[in-house]
């Protein structure tokens, strides 16, 4: 009876806030509109998606979807941050002139149809009908899978951008494949059946190698109950565990230790075993309100695999040995281990407010929130699905995201290169099969394999065999093994163009020393592909010059060796647990797709929050920190799977904003903004020291901490670096008024996210840095706030043939110059005495983005402009 007034009293409390959020929200729509370029009409109709509330910042960010005919605008999804009942920050990503740029209104396409395409499209095949089971909205859906699986088909009608820059009448449909390995968001041509765009929500993060069980029908989380005595409910212990403590990164790290009781009362009132908020363990099991934890040998999730049991009084203490037991004898340790951390992850992060209210993972929302439950984390150890790598899919809030641990070291990084002519380089050498998903074509077992010539691809555009333009020898390609060096473009499309061109398959040859896994994926490859040493490849390459050289692929018929379990490196079980953090809070918990384009920065908040799970009293910026050094067999010391070791240290790290645009997407240019975070996370300690109690301190590490969660809540959908560091930016200035403003600035600006750092386009290549630092000043605010440059205006962007410029009030020297995104200056125009307009005249450049730099006697404007 409590419970049920509390939610009352809740949903009435909500509904009165919604209400007045949305009169405010048209309100800023009647009076701003144009300031946005948008049209009146562009801001009539429109939904919140969902909110989320910082108690820190004292903000509510509704996610405002722009509509259509009552129909959604994908993509367009803009951000209120309103404050004491005004707009404190907007985020613009409304789409402009919605009705010049659409044709059709009505599809031809239904929605069962829809999915039917999506799955031909994935190569599914539906083993029972696909009907509606709900109906969210009029043009919002969830289905029946038709697979079998836990997950319903999510569909949504709406308006799909073009290249062209029409916006199209598209299906939205989301699911998942019958292995879990990818959470599809396909839409749908709705007249046409065209499939437009194709992305995987389930990230994998390239943790690739540089060197009892119980079985029963799938059921839900709820489906099955187990006998617990009365008198483990009298038990004072919530649960001991035998695990490496959180704040150390795996085995090599320390030792393992039983921990007892580590549950944090706030976030986990009732221990890490209940789901009905009522004192009392409803499992013995690694299953509980926030995690269930469980082997997934076979890989194929049609079965449940067994969890580690502790018995009446929760104690789970295994025996973990990898040098004495196979990894199948160690599992319950390995189990045990990945539900302590994810709880662990659980219980930190809620303390900085992912917690119910902003979609974080629960059975059961203790504080009667109004988000969704019934989405503990489904978290497989030894998943026999994938070797080499770890994943997370997140899906909208009220369904269970689902975390994947791979095996490392298995025989797909051993002798799997046979050189058989000529005798002077012959013999068996090392590599690496790629990590493809999907896209993985596991070479045959020995004593098959696949024989062949080695070819050499020659470039249409460079003569570095990088194969990222269309070889110019494909006919030579044909039948035969393809060598490519590493760089420049995704391990994909290479592969993707040597098969294209024939090759039986491909090897990778190393651009620096050491091995490299192979990530990314496309459903499209057919051949497999292995990547080779730089020193091994160089020689092979070199005699591929005068003479033919023959080898053999196969995989060697002996088991794994050196096998290592990632569920036992905390570093990346955090990793993975940060891509649902950064999922659920960007664009809100209902959101999905929020972060996909190229420039974002997904895998940098994953690493950063590793780094900060590991932070430890005594240590320092300076110091050199690997990610996942563990389970690619690295030392404690070791560089990590990044480009680059993190360190605030520029010699041990040197990236700067620039360096996005020649790493690879995701994970290098990800690597920059968790380097730039690390950066602020040692500015902060050295500002407010340092606090040992992750939960509750208020040194500069928490601190940071919570400025970084409530930036992902205040930033847009699909955020670029400018956006997530302006983010930031509001967020210490709606907590503190903006103390912390000048130091945030000149962290980011030390690594070229300057005062005019442009970001570009949605393209991960068009990035431009600066080190600028906005002027000193109260608190440090932007010189020209109260400057004559507040009235300059430059027009029209995007524009044709001539740039106006004008400044009204300003009648001196003006300096003017243009510059390409290669930083080149490609026009020049000094104007002795400046008379409130000049004329640039840009018809004889090439159409493409530009920054403008203008610059008076005493102040300096650069701006981003168009030319088309």
């Amino acid at each position: 009876m409590k419970r049920n007034i509390a939610l009352i009293c809740i949903f009435l409390t909500s509904y009165l806030k919604a209400q007045q959020a949305e009169q405010i929200i048209a309100n800023f729509f009647n009076q701003e509109f144009a300031k946005y370029d948008l049209t009146w009409e562009d801001t009539r109709n429109w939904t919140i998606e969902s909110q989320a509330t910082s108690k820190k910042t004292g903000i509510t960010n509704y996610y405002v979807n722009q509509l259509y005919d009552g129909k959604y605008v994908f993509g367009a999804q803009s951000n209120f941050s309103i404050k004491n009942g005004k707009v404190f920050h907007y985020f613009d990503r409304f789409e402009k002139n919605l009705s010049s740029r659409i044709s059709q209104t009505v599809p031809t396409i239904t929605v069962t149809q829809a999915v039917g395409l999506a799955y031909q499209h994935t190569q599914l095949q539906a083993i029972n009908n696909i009907e509606i089971i709900k109906t969210k909205t009029h043009h919002f859906f969830e289905l029946n899978n038709g697979l079998e699986l836990d997950y319903p088909v999510q569909a949504r009608l709406g308006y799909e951008k073009l290249p062209t820059d029409a916006l199209a009448l598209a299906w939205e449909i989301t699911f998942f494949s019958i292995n879990y390995k990818n959470l599809w968001l396909i839409k749908i041509d709705a007249t046409s059946g065209e499939v437009l765009s194709q992305i995987d929500l389930v990230l994998r993060c390239d943790f690739g190698a540089n060197s009892n069980h119980q079985n029963h029908a799938h059921e839900g989380y709820f489906g099955k109950s187990f006998d617990v005595s009365e008198a483990l409910f009298a038990n004072n212990s919530l649960g001991s565990y035998r695990v490496v403590p959180f704040n150390f990164e795996s085995p090599n790290h320390s030792p393992r230790q039983l921990i007892t009781n580590p549950h944090n009362i706030l976030a986990s009132p009732y221990g890490w075993h209940d789901t009905n908020g009522i004192p009392g363990p409803e499992f013995t099991i690694t299953r509980g309100n926030n995690v269930w934890a469980r082997e997934d040998f076979d890989g194929i999730n049609s079965t449940i695999g067994a969890s580690a049991e502790g018995g009446g009084n929760l104690v789970f203490d295994f025996p973990y040995n990898p040098t004495l037991q196979a990894p199948a004898e160690y599992i319950d340790a390995s189990v045990t281990n990945l539900f302590y951390m994810n709880n662990v992850l659980h219980d930190v992060w809620y303390q900085y407010g992912f917690d119910e209210e902003n979609g974080n993972f629960q059975a059961l929302n203790y504080t009667f929130s109004l988000g969704g439950d019934n989405d503990p984390v489904i978290a497989e150890s030894q998943d026999g699905s994938g070797t080499n790598n770890a994943n997370f899919a997140t899906p909208v809030d009220g369904n269970s995201p689902r975390m994947q641990m791979f095996m490392f070291g298995s025989t797909t990084s051993s002798n799997i290169l046979n050189i058989l002519s000529p005798s002077s380089i012959a013999g068996v050498q090392p590599g690496l099969e790629s990590a493809f998903s999907p896209g993985f074509v596991a070479l045959p077992q020995a004593p098959s394999g696949i024989t062949g010539q080695l070819i050499l691809y020659q470039d249409s555009v460079g003569t570095q065999a990088l194969a990222c333009s269309n070889p110019l020898n494909a006919s030579q390609i044909q039948g035969k093994i393809c060598v490519i060096r590493r760089g420049d473009c995704n391990f994909t499309d290479k592969v993707l163009r040597a098969q294209n061109a024939g090759a039986l398959a491909v090897i990778i040859v190393n651009n620096t020393t050491g091995t490299i896994s192979m990530g990314g994926g496309n459903a499209s490859l057919t051949i497999p592909a292995i990547s080779i040493t730089q020193a091994l490849g160089e020689n092979i390459i070199s005699t591929m010059v005068t003479q033919t050289v023959t080898v053999t692929l196969s995989r060697p018929t002996q088991g794994p060796s050196n096998a290592r379990d990632s569920s036992f490196d905390n570093g990346i079980v955090a990793h993975e647990y940060g891509h649902g953090i950064s999922n659920r809070l960007t664009g809100g918990k209902n959101a999905s797709g929020c972060l996909t384009i190229q420039e974002q920065m997904g895998e940098g908040w994953s690493d950063w929050i590793t780094l900060m799970m590991q932070l430890k009293p005594g240590d320092n910026g300076v110091q050199q920190r690997g990610i996942g050094t563990f389970a690619v067999n690295q030392p404690t010391t070791g560089t990590g799977i990044r480009p680059f070791p993190y360190s605030t240290n520029t010699t041990t790290n040197p990236v700067t904003f620039q360096f996005t645009n020649s790493l690879s997407v995701p994970h290098g240019v990800g690597s920059v903004w968790a380097s730039m975070l690390w950066d602020l996370t040692w500015a902060y300690i050295a500002k407010y020291g340092y606090h040992p109690d992750i939960y509750n301190g208020n040194g500069g590490n928490n601190k940071v901490m919570q400025l970084v969660l409530d930036g992902m809540k205040i930033q847009p959908c699909n955020p670029k670096f400018t956006d997530a560091r302006d983010a930031l930016i509001i967020a210490d200035q709606a907590t503190t008024g903006g103390e912390d403003y000048c130091l945030i600035w000149q962290v980011f600006a030390n690594r070229g996210l300057g005062q005019f750092a442009s970001s570009g386009t949605n393209s991960a290549s068009d990035q431009v840095e600066d080190f600028t630092v906005p002027p000193a000043g109260p608190n440090c605010n932007l010189s020209v706030a109260n400057s004559l440059l507040q009235t300059l205006k430059v027009f029209p962007n995007p524009a044709t043939t001539e740039i106006f410029i004008t400044l009204p009030e300003y009648f001196g020297e003006m300096q003017i110059e243009l510059f390409d995104l290669n930083g080149r200056m490609v026009l020049q125009q000094k104007v002795t005495s400046f008379q409130q307009q000049e004329i640039l005249s840009v018809n004889h450049l090439q159409n493409g983005m530009y920054l403008i730099k203008i610059e008076t006697n005493q102040e300096t404007y650069i701006q981003k402009i168009i030319k088309k």
